[in-house]
């Protein structure tokens, strides 16, 4: 959803002739089923979006505030807010007590102006690298989280971003962000078209350490499906060789998305990483590794297979599926999100998460507590 605000902006979209005003406010019903106990809660929150004509451009502000109840402390951690790696300043607020907690925040804050064959933005922003449907092992600005059955939009990083078309067919994007240490972080993207795909190569240099990436989609007629393809290779920092004892490391993706019927997707994703355990024994380990690293985290294993499908059962109700394999210790992860449009402002949604059990909690998915939400998404 961020790639395609990004496109359409950078396509030259008209600004919004005045200040326009727009929302989103979602409540849900939720019970979680961990691994000793239950909880029963609430989670909801409420996002104002603003559009203003300024400077010939347009500036974009997107505020949020979360707010989460649960009748078991331990069950609260679940709703944590992640940190985003690219900031320079909080602007966020968070108070947790012992059943409940509010987080508050400026998510976007960013003025784009559109040029005869570029554009500029400046300030928080979206900003969505990779072609993964599900995994994103090229994107180190914070990818989405594979597991968040709530998310609607990327987290913003501080940057200044310029794109600019080379030809018809090939452009370019260039990212300078900058984190609360005044480190400065650099990527830069070549995208080029082919006749029927495309391809994208990304250059960055984050935290003392250089990244290189490829990417490509081609669409296979003679199957009728897209395939697509990413490589990622890393050198790592004198501190982040010290905690995972590597210095460097790589990650694959191969997929296919093909529609299915008139509205239906299907998609089927594989993900190798060397930065992972190899064993079930080794879990432990690379969680602490990760909690002290700046490595993007995808995962704590090294081999993944997911498989999402979105269709329609009706104009009005919609469903997404996914399903993700742990190829290490062979367990799956279940989420479901059904939608019903009940009117043109409002949804009523149910949602799940589960992982089936198998003897002993020895999954990286059963250290995850299963959860049933019920509720509504309101847009004004």
């Amino acid at each position: 959803m961020a790639f395609e605000d990004d496109l359409d902006m950078l396509l030259g979209e008209a600004p919004a002739e005045q200040q326009t005003w727009s929302g989103v406010f979602e409540a849900n019903l939720l019970v979680l089923d961990g691994q000793t106990d239950s909880a029963m809660g609430t989670n909801q929150f409420a996002r104002l979006e603003s559009y203003t004509q300024l400077w010939q451009g347009q500036w974009v502000n997107h505020a949020q505030i979360d707010f989460d109840y649960v009748n078991h402390g331990w069950a609260l951690p679940m709703f944590a807010r992640p940190e985003v790696a690219d900031r320079a300043v909080d602007l966020e607020w968070q108070d947790t007590q012992s059943h409940h907690q509010w987080h508050t925040q400026l998510d976007w804050s960013y003025w784009q102006r559109s040029f005869s064959n570029s554009s500029l933005t400046v300030g928080r922003q979206p900003v969505t690298l990779g072609l993964g449907r599900v995994f994103s092992p090229t994107d180190p600005l914070g990818a989405f989280n594979v597991f968040d059955l709530d998310r609607l939009y990327k987290s913003g990083v501080d940057a200044i971003k310029y794109d600019y078309f080379l030809t018809g067919s090939v452009q370019t994007q260039s990212i300078a962000t900058v984190n609360n240490h005044d480190h400065l972080q650099l990527l830069q993207t070549i995208k080029g078209s082919l006749a029927q795909g495309v391809w994208l190569v990304t250059l960055a240099h984050r935290e003392e350490q250089k990244y290189i990436s490829v990417s490509a989609q081609h669409y296979i007629a003679g199957l009728d499906v897209d395939g697509y393809a990413e490589y990622l290779y890393g050198s790592l920092s004198d501190t982040s060789e010290t905690v995972f004892k590597q210095d460097s490391h790589q990650r694959m993706l191969l997929g296919l998305s093909t529609k299915v019927g008139a509205n239906g997707m299907l998609a089927v994703e594989w993900l190798q990483q060397t930065l992972a355990a190899n064993t079930q024994s080794d879990y432990a380990l690379w969680q602490q590794r990760y909690e002290h690293s700046n490595i993007t985290n995808l995962g704590i294993a090294k081999r993944y297979l997911a498989l999402s499908y979105a269709d329609e059962w009706s104009d009005l109700t919609r469903y997404e599926l996914l399903a993700m394999q742990n190829l290490i210790d062979d367990h799956i992860n279940v989420s479901a999100v059904i939608t019903h449009s009940a009117s043109d402002n409002l949804q009523v949604r149910f949602a799940l998460a589960y992982t089936p059990s198998s003897g002993p909690i020895n999954s990286e998915f059963e250290q995850f507590s299963d959860l049933v939400q019920l509720g509504i998404r309101y847009y004004f």
